[in-house]
């Protein structure tokens, strides 16, 4: 989604989190949170490092806590990045909320890593060797710690309309449209998505059908996400007791069009901003049903880092 954002004349990115779990065990349902300790600095930090060459920071954050810690997790509520400087150069560390993976072997210790703990929250916060992170965590536990996601996407870039002599519902993507949809449902799959909806435009179909696919699911078709719907008079339009309904449901997708989100950001109770860019797509982190995040993410190539709002 992000492309290669680690330009040598911008800032370094990285991205990680605060992977946290219930203390085993204890009646009152205490947690526990993951540090890591790095033999080459002799500090204890969050799992975290930098992205690779065209990976988005949801995947990097996603392979990073794997990689650090053996623990395989899907991504919830957004924290506030961190800036600081490494050796001159400006560096931007964003971290996500995730949740342990109780099936996770332990880690063999080796250069980059050499112990991984859970302690609990309060002797968490002590034993980290950075402030930065022991605020990241204050932070944290100040908001819910399981949320359910929403994403809001945009379809890919499509056939322009005055090139497209067929009906505007028939009109598919772009050769560029089509070929951002693998990194598209890596960065949707860090997520634990686990309904599709979307309007029944082809431009729309296209776009979720890679992902529904390699997910395991069925991607819903939903006339009244479509631009057409937008043309007939209603009261209340259908597509807000779409997204009220699936706020009471799981972690969930929607894909529509630029006319049609602002509707389904209003009926979600949040702020549609500027916009998303076609292929671009935000994620409504909720907790029984009240939004509480909201995080947005370019398309492949179109900027750094996503906007995140709290």
């Amino acid at each position: 989604m992000d492309g290669d954002v680690r330009s040598r004349r911008g800032p370094v990115l990285a991205a990680g989190a605060v992977l946290w779990r219930q203390q085993p065990d204890a009646p009152d349902g205490r947690v526990e949170l993951c540090l890591v300790h790095r033999p080459r600095y002799d500090d204890w930090s969050l799992p975290k490092g930098k992205l690779e060459d065209g990976e988005s920071l949801l995947v990097c954050a996603v392979r990073e806590v794997f990689e650090e810690t053996g623990h395989r997790v899907t991504l919830g509520r957004p924290l506030q990045p961190q800036h600081y400087t490494v050796a001159g150069r400006p560096k931007i560390v964003r971290y996500w909320l995730a949740e342990a993976d109780p099936h996770a072997a332990e880690r063999v210790p080796d250069h980059e890593v050499d112990e991984v703990v859970f302690l609990p929250a309060g002797e968490a916060v002590r034993q980290l060797s950075y402030e930065r992170d022991a605020e990241l965590v204050r932070e944290a536990l100040r908001g819910p710690l399981r949320t359910t996601p929403l994403a809001l996407l945009r379809h890919a870039k499509a056939v322009s309309r005055a090139a497209w002599p067929g009906p505007d519902v028939e009109r598919p993507l772009t050769p560029e449209g089509a070929a951002d949809l693998e990194p598209l449902g890596e960065a949707l799959g860090t997520l634990g998505l686990r309904r599709v909806l979307s309007s029944d435009s082809v431009r729309c179909a296209e776009t979720v059908r890679v992902f529904a696919g390699k997910q395991g699911l069925v991607a819903e078709l939903e006339p009244h996400l479509s631009e057409e719907s937008m043309r007939v008079p209603h009261d209340r339009h259908p597509a807000e007791a779409i997204i009220r309904s699936l706020l009471r449901d799981g972690p969930a997708m929607v894909c529509s069009h630029r006319l049609v989100l602002p509707l389904l950001f209003r009926a979600a109770g949040a702020d549609p901003g500027r916009g998303l860019e076609p292929g671009g797509f935000a994620v409504l982190h909720h907790d029984q049903g009240h939004v509480v995040a909201v995080e947005r993410h370019r398309p492949r190539g179109a900027g750094p880092a996503p906007v995140i709002d709290l």
